[in-house]
């Protein structure tokens, strides 16, 4: 070998034939020493009828394998030429498949995924996703993969075991598993259909392993319950020293209490979607769960609430109405908020969505008609809303909807001020009594 290296020249391909081991040989080239095993596959060609022409594969050079171990290698690859394979075909596969399995990582395809699902109807129903339901979505998929650590990874290493290791992790958050799993699915269904990947894995796993949907929530808050929520809010603002809870996290619970909204729609509130002068809050598609523009009146509490913070920010135009007091983005240390109104209150056991069926749940005790509730809330699809009559009846009842307001202001006015149902006078959305 020594010597053969010597011989090279420029433009020059030097094959020297081992006498020991019949179609091995040390290729010498100019810059380079290989050993290669020529072999002729097994069979005719089913078109010429003639038997295929030697191929020749590469088993590895002297740097690697000394002869004795090339000679090896070089059995194995007519071995398999023998016994009718084809080594140099079997290893251009492999070498196409790890290259597109490199290409095909976990958060390339995510980042493809993301890209495809704003076009991408709903499983349920007609339309488009809306962009809250799409950052949900995405936000479960990016964390289960997170939590499977498979993000650098190939799209084919997402297999029954990682699955099984995502749900073991989640085991104690029946919900959030559940999310979790399902997001995960869709996005490897979109990867089967895209033939980045044969099957879905989530198949393989069996439905007694898969979580189930927990019981629906019914919880709700009584009126008092709430105005010590209400009133344990400013207490804690006025401790901020201690707790570091500021105005702007006081004024955005009281808003939760208020108003029948989401969270997040409280907390992404912009400037730019209030009405202060007509006494409305018209949230965008692009803020609602289910996409619609929706019209809420405000109840006085509420007005006073938003009046006094847009006096206080310099009556801007636009703008979150609640920033967080460091970034300005959007609050969302909904834990941390949680724990100091717990703390403050000696409530515990309660969740932030229980404001929304505490709206609902004092409104008909108090006479208000369930469809006029419900749409307060904003629901498409519900027994109220949903069939023929959803098709049919799309009045929005806005009358009827102030009235409830009113009603609701008044009875969440007595609660903090620590007076009874029997005491709570109507009054109009500007605070007037009627």
């Amino acid at each position: 070998m020594e010597a053969a290296w010597r011989r090279r020249a420029p433009e020059t391909r030097l094959t020297i034939r081992d006498a020991e081991c019949r179609g091995l040989a040390l290729v010498v080239n100019p810059t380079s020493m290989a050993w290669a095993v020529s072999y002729r596959p097994r069979g005719l060609d089913p078109t010429t009828g003639r038997r295929p022409a030697m191929r020749e594969l590469v088993v590895g050079s002297p740097a690697t394998h000394s002869p004795d171990q090339a000679r090896t290698a070089a059995a194995k690859v007519k071995s398999e030429a023998s016994g009718g394979g084809d080594p140099s075909a079997s290893r251009r596969a492999d070498i196409a498949k790890a290259a597109r399995d490199r290409a095909a990582t976990v958060d390339r395809l995510l980042e493809d995924y993301a890209a495809a699902l704003p076009s991408r109807p709903k499983l349920r129903g007609t339309g488009l996703l809306s962009p809250a339901v799409l950052a949900a979505e995405m936000q479960q998929v990016r964390q289960a993969v997170a939590t499977m650590k498979v993000g650098a990874l190939p799209i084919t290493t997402i297999g029954s075991r990682e699955i099984r290791g995502l749900l073991t992790a989640e085991a104690k958050r029946p919900a959030t598993a559940r999310h979790r799993f399902g997001a995960l699915s869709r996005f490897l269904d979109w990867c089967q259909d895209e033939s980045v990947i044969t099957l879905n894995p989530c198949l393989a796993i069996g439905k007694a392993r898969r979580p189930r949907a927990p019981k629906a929530r019914s919880h709700h808050l009584p009126l008092p319950d709430l105005a010590v929520l209400w009133q344990a809010a400013e207490r804690a603002e006025a401790d901020v020293s201690e707790t570091g809870f500021l105005a702007v996290h006081r004024d955005l619970i009281q808003c939760l209490i208020a108003l029948p909204c989401r969270r997040g729609e409280a907390a992404n509130a912009e400037w730019s979607h209030l009405d202060l002068n007509a006494g409305a809050w018209i949230m965008p598609g692009k803020l609602t769960k289910n996409g619609d523009t929706h019209r809420l009146p405000l109840p006085y509490l509420a007005h006073v609430l938003f009046l006094t913070r847009w006096e206080t920010a310099g009556r801007p135009k636009d703008g979150l109405v609640f920033p967080s007091p460091k970034a300005g983005a959007a609050i969302s240390t909904w834990s941390d908020l949680k724990t100091t109104l717990d703390k403050a209150s000696g409530l515990t056991g309660w969740r932030w969505h229980d404001f929304r069926r505490s709206f609902v749940t004092v409104l008909a005790e108090h006479g208000v008609a369930e469809a006029v509730a419900d749409a307060m809330l904003n629901h498409r699809q519900t027994a109220t809303r949903g069939g023929v009559l959803g098709v049919y009846q799309q009045a929005r009842r806005l009358p009827e909807q102030e009235a409830a307001m009113r009603r609701w202001n008044e009875l969440l006015t007595a609660a903090v001020e620590g007076r009874g149902d029997r005491e709570a006078v109507v009054t109009g959305l500007d605070g007037r009594a009627v």
